[in-house]
């Protein structure tokens, strides 16, 4: 009763600070809906001042998939004003209001929220929803799970078959419960409830896939392979039984095999439409485009496009793609990028969902991503049509199409479609000129530098002017680093680290950091991305280490690791050299601003913190955190 106590305090406190600060109109939007969210900077207790210069919205938790998660407010007079109309699946969504280094929330454990209502009642999975969406609000909560029951019952009492919200509840109850009788009883229940759902229809893939999704969400991922093995002998001639049998057939070896197995399943069949399924046809057309037999990959190819869908425009190009990587049916291969040319103003960007229900919901793209997007796709696909024409012996078309192609975009696909077509009509120069597109994006992308060096060494014979034009390349490519990473200095305090000790226990002080460069790199044993990421930092490491201007902690997270953990990894990777630290403070992750590892912190003379890359950005690190350093070094010295 406490816990369900507070959560009514919660609710009515949020409420109370929503009408104070900020309006959600109306008060029960229902889908289709105009929603307006409006932030009176005049309004008593409001944080973010009347005179601010730009607001807002932070979706921390949403099924408004088709809006930004930081939508920007208009103002008007002293209020801040957005709206937006509530899709045809929405469902609940949380939301701050920020204004600079300002966030503006009903309470530190409540965002402000907007519930989807149809005819004065939450639609089905908001309650759901709103209890998926605590651990954005209040992730440190001792209470969150309690909360979450108290919410998913009142999902059941309103929606009773809700199958997704009563797994969900029954995983609560399993992660809750600290006797181990109990939680057997709610796994087993959770179990019994998926088996049914498995049971009432077995073959169509939407519900398999809910019964998966049930399975991973009680922590039984291993019962998936289960799942799928009961389909394929039970149900092996169903649609979704063939094409896991035909999983099975493409681990085969022998390509002839493979063939002659897949062209018996297609042959089989118990459901209307009956000829298999489309990974059955994407693979033949696999397998006979790498053997070269046109006639049978266009066969194959015709049912991969049969039914229209927000990835058809790819599944064209692809096809197109296949068909002059083997330099075969070149008619075909233009026909089909010319069909995705037609749809390219359609091309998938972002994320695409599906879901019976609703079907297919695109994510929210910037409208500059989405021309990005579909200016590379239309390159791409006329320096297919430009390869093809080649390949047919038409190179006044071909050279056509190529020049078209490099006018859309600079995108990596058309460049080096069209520098091919460039390089085979020997206009070695015109290929090198849009290769160096690319180099000057991305210096040490080594299939470009090679086919620029080719294409360079056939019109000038000099190596050494060559390795002149990339050494100028990488300096280029430095100084645009150093110019786009001083406009990303933070000045943010830096973090206090009481919590960290070095491998024998001496504790790490303020002192010890004073006046130097400091370089963070938090970590953990079992982090894939971390132990990708040291090598590259460990190289850094090597440039610096006899800088006695520069400190390297390389820090053991603490999180699901012992100090005995980090001795025994530093013992086993001797071959590093840096410094390891190992942290105690649970809250390192608040200090420093992160939620994911590997996470590189760099901070000034001053203690200010001036550099963070969460995450593992690959090769780039090894000069970004290089330039990182050289800007704090020289600017000390100024």
């Amino acid at each position: 009763m406490r816990n369900i106590y507070i959560l009514i305090l919660l609710v009515l406190a949020s409420w109370q600070v929503q009408a104070q600060v900020l309006e959600v109109s109306p008060e029960q939007p229902e889908r289709g809906e105009k929603v307006t969210i409006t932030y009176h900077t005049a309004a008593a207790g409001a944080k973010i001042s009347k005179t601010a210069t730009e607001v807002n919205i932070v979706f921390t938790y949403s099924t408004f998939y088709e809006l930004p998660w930081k939508m920007a407010m208009v103002k008007k007079g002293e209020d801040w004003v957005a709206s937006f109309v509530l899709q045809r699946y929405a469902t609940y969504a949380t939301f701050y209001i920020q204004s600079g280094d300002i966030a503006e929330k009903p309470s530190e454990q409540k965002h402000f929220e907007i519930p989807v209502y149809k005819g004065g009642k939450r639609v089905a999975s908001g309650l759901l929803h709103e209890a998926y969406s605590l651990t954005a609000q209040m992730p440190k909560s001792a209470d969150i799970a309690t909360l979450k029951i108290a919410l998913l019952e009142k999902e059941l009492q309103n929606y009773p078959n809700n199958y997704e919200a009563k797994i969900a509840l029954l995983n609560t109850r399993i992660n809750l419960s600290k006797n181990p009788t109990e939680k057997l009883k709610y796994r087993n229940e959770a179990r019994r409830i998926i088996a049914a759902k498995f049971k009432a229809d077995p073959t169509t893939i939407g519900n398999v896939n809910l019964v998966t999704m049930g399975y991973l969400m009680i922590g039984e991922k291993s019962r998936l392979d289960s799942v799928r093995k009961v389909i394929r002998e039970r149900y092996p001639n169903s649609d979704l039984g063939k094409d896991l049998r035909a999983d099975l057939i493409a681990k085969e070896k022998d390509p002839a095999q493979k063939i002659h197995k897949l062209e018996a399943l297609l042959k089989t069949g118990d459901q209307s439409g009956g000829e298999g399924s489309t990974n059955i046809h994407s693979l033949l057309f696999d397998l006979y485009t790498s053997a070269g037999d046109s006639v049978k990959a266009l066969t194959h190819a015709a049912r991969l496009v049969t039914k229209n869908s927000p990835q058809t425009p790819q599944n064209l190009k692809d096809i197109a793609e296949k068909l002059t990587e083997r330099k075969i049916a070149p008619e075909h291969a233009i026909q089909y990028a010319r069909k995705s040319l037609d749809k390219v103003a359609q091309w998938p960007v972002g994320i695409i969902r599906y879901f019976p229900e609703f079907g297919h919901i695109p994510s929210y793209v910037a409208d500059s991503v989405r021309a990005k997007a579909v200016a590379e796709a239309k390159s791409a696909l006329l320096s297919l049509i430009a390869l093809n024409k080649l390949y047919q012996g038409d190179s006044v078309s071909s050279l056509k199409y190529a020049t078209e192609a490099l006018n859309q975009s600079n995108g990596r696909e058309g460049i080096l479609n069209s520098a091919g077509v460039y390089q085979q009509t020997g206009r070695h120069q015109n290929a090198f000129d849009a290769l160096w597109k690319l180099l000057l994006k991305n210096p040490t992308d080594t299939v470009v530098l090679k086919q620029a060096k080719t294409n360079f060494m056939k019109f000038n014979s000099s190596s050494a002017e060559f390795e002149a034009k990339v050494s100028e390349l990488e300096k280029l490519e430095l100084a645009q680093l150093r110019e786009k990473l001083k406009k990303q200095l933070m000045n943010k305090p830096g973090p206090e680290l009481s919590g960290v000790t070095d491998l024998e226990g001496k504790t790490v002080t303020p002192e010890m950091m004073k006046g130097k460069i400091v370089i963070l790199d938090f970590w953990a044993t079992w982090c894939v991305p971390c132990m990708q990421e040291m090598p590259y930092f460990h190289k850094v490491y090597e440039k610096y280490k006899d800088n006695p201007d520069v400190m390297f902690m390389v820090v053991n997270s603490g999180a699901n690791n012992t100090l005995a953990d980090a001795k025994k990894w530093a013992v086993q990777n001797s071959h590093y050299t840096f410094p390891v630290y190992y942290n105690t403070d649970k809250n390192i992750g608040d200090k420093v601003g992160f939620t994911l590892i590997p996470t590189i912190v760099v901070l000034d003379q001053k203690g200010q913190m001036q550099f963070r890359t969460i995450g593992f950005e690959g090769e780039i690190l090894q000069k970004k955190l290089a330039v990182e350093i050289e800007i704090l070094l020289e600017a000390y010295t100024k």
